[in-house]
């Protein structure tokens, strides 16, 4: 018997659907990329409007910098060495809107296929200096923070140049710094108050390694052109410390310290000023900064001015961004080394400072010569700086400071007997021979060696390293008495690549670096009390110390 054939059971489709018939595959996908790529269109377009708001640069120009289409700039090209000056004021609403509060450079020395040495420069807000306002060469004296206020007001006097627009402060202020401290200032920015608070707050804050406590109580506590001239106490505590930007600015500008004498003045703010910098800089780098950038940049707005366009700017991102801090070189010009305060109140009216050589020659040959060569300084070599300059006012303490500041390991040896030339003494037996011709090139001298008492002993004397012992010359060059430095350290025979900055123009040396043995001075016994001979209280302009 034929059954007949069953038929094959059909599957029946659900009522009930978890998505709608629209909702296709390639449609989620595109809703995917839709909510993923959002934010970050509109970061991006966040980050162009403001670059280009803080640059003066259109949007298009900022795009071909981030794409990397077309960025042109002289600075990603070079090898020459770039320096930026910092200005810090009030702003609107201040007392003395565009009084530089803070000020310092940042110069930048790239080196090919090796990271880039910097420098931070501090300068003190009341040192008196010339300004060149109208340009003829004939300036009038005054506080360096009067530069940048009188060049973006116009005044006292108006050069076509410094014609008070949104630049002039910065172009005077600029040359100002140029002609004291013998380095070209090619670009500058100026942040107010307000920029400083916000950027600090954009990124979330910053966390400062507090040096040491101190209590300033006399603060202010608003503006005496609004009608408040009260003054208030704040304290800082040793040690680690997260700041919002109120706090951060606080910090930075305060310069009184009734129970740390150390914290109080210009110079102590201008070091606390630096922290504060590298400690945004460390913040926005981080990856959480990074995500913070569109609000870091709309934060400055209208309160930075800049000459600076975009294709310097990403130019200059791209050289530092991945620079260690540790390996920034910090210098404060400040009264333990090129300047001395006037005495206020006893000497003068106000808390002016002077330059302990007023041809400004010591401090120039300094600031050429802030980058040693990588090479010099790899050797670390000890140095013992001892001052045999007769003048008892520490030019050992001081020089071994200074040279510290550049990445040397210079140790203060203290006064010995008084002799007429500097002497550079390589005892290492060769093995630091690169810094004791570098400390040679720089006080214009020869190196001299110290011979091992014999053969035996000779390998003994390999850690020996280098012996500066500073002369009565030094002293002179140093105060500007018509001894200065000399213009071509490398005339001495030094391998030009080993030469300070100030050196390089001269012609290469292919003979080998010679040195000579050390010289056994005749005995001069000094005085029982050798004669100290301070920097004389010189007014520029005069009347502003008291008889």
């Amino acid at each position: 018997m034929a059954y007949p054939q069953a038929h094959a059971r059909r599957r029946r489709r659900s009522r009930y659907r978890t998505a709608p018939a629209w909702l296709t595959g390639r449609r989620i996908a595109a809703l995917v990329a839709l909510v993923v790529l959002t934010p970050i269109v509109v970061y991006g377009v966040r980050v162009v409007g403001s670059l280009s708001k803080l640059s003066g640069s259109n949007p298009g120009a900022v795009i071909g910098c981030i794409l990397k289409v077309k960025c042109d700039s002289q600075i990603a090209s070079s090898t020459k060495r770039v320096n930026i000056a910092l200005y810090g004021y009030g702003g609107s609403g201040h007392d003395g809107a565009y009084l530089t509060d803070s000020i310092m450079v940042v110069s930048i020395q790239p080196r090919a296929n090796a990271a880039p040495q910097i420098a931070e420069i501090s300068v003190p807000r009341d040192w008196m200096v010339p300004i060149d306002a109208a340009g003829n060469d004939h300036p009038y004296y005054g506080r360096i923070n009067e530069a940048y206020s009188d060049g973006q007001a116009g005044g006292p006097v108006n050069a076509p140049q410094y014609k008070g627009d949104s630049h002039g402060g910065g172009e005077l202020a600029d040359k100002t710094l140029a002609n004291v401290l013998g380095i070209p200032i090619d670009h500058f920015i100026g942040v107010d108050f307000t920029a400083f608070k916000s950027a600090v707050d954009a990124v979330g804050g910053v966390d400062v390694d507090v040096p040491d406590s101190f209590t300033d109580d006399a603060y202010p506590a608003g503006e005496c052109a609004q009608g408040n001239c009260r003054t208030i106490t704040v304290h800082f505590s040793k040690g680690m410390q997260h700041m919002d930007g109120a706090r951060a600015l606080i910090f930075a500008r305060s310069r009184h310290a009734y129970d740390n004498l150390a914290e109080a003045s210009n110079f102590a703010r201008n070091k606390r000023q630096q922290l504060i910098l590298n400690a945004l800089k460390a913040k926005v780098l981080s990856v959480g900064g990074i995500g913070k950038l569109p609000d870091l940049l709309s934060a400055l707005g209208d309160n930075v001015i800049t000459d600076l366009g975009i294709a310097d700017d990403t130019a200059l991102y791209d050289l530092v961004k991945n620079v260690d801090s540790s390996k920034i070189v910090h210098v404060s010009i400040d009264d333990s080394n090129f300047l001395y305060e006037c005495g206020y109140p006893r000497n003068c009216t106000a808390a002016y400072e002077y330059a302990h050589d007023k041809t400004y020659a010591s401090l120039q040959h300094y600031l050429n010569d802030v980058f040693p060569d990588p090479s010099v300084l790899a050797e670390h070599a000890p140095i013992n700086v001892e001052d045999g300059t007769g003048a008892g006012v520490g030019s050992s303490t001081r020089w071994s400071g200074l040279l510290g500041s550049l990445g040397f390991s210079a140790t203060d040896a203290g006064p010995v007997r008084r002799t007429a030339t500097t002497e550079v003494i390589d005892e290492s037996g060769g093995k630091d021979a690169k810094t004791a011709q570098w400390l040679a090139n720089y006080y214009g001298v020869s190196v001299e060696t110290q011979p091992p008492a014999s053969a035996s002993t000779a390998a003994e004397t390999t850690g020996g390293g280098v012996t500066l012992l500073l002369g009565q010359d030094s002293e002179r060059a140093w105060n500007g008495n018509n001894q200065g430095y000399p213009s071509n350290p490398a005339d001495n025979g030094a391998p030009s690549a080993l030469a300070p900055a100030a050196a390089q123009t001269s012609p290469p040396y292919s003979a080998s670096p010679t040195t000579a043995p050390r010289r056994t001075p005749e005995p001069t016994p000094p005085p029982s009390t050798p004669p100290p001979t301070p920097t004389p209280i010189v007014c520029l302009p005069p009347g502003h110390c008291k008889p």
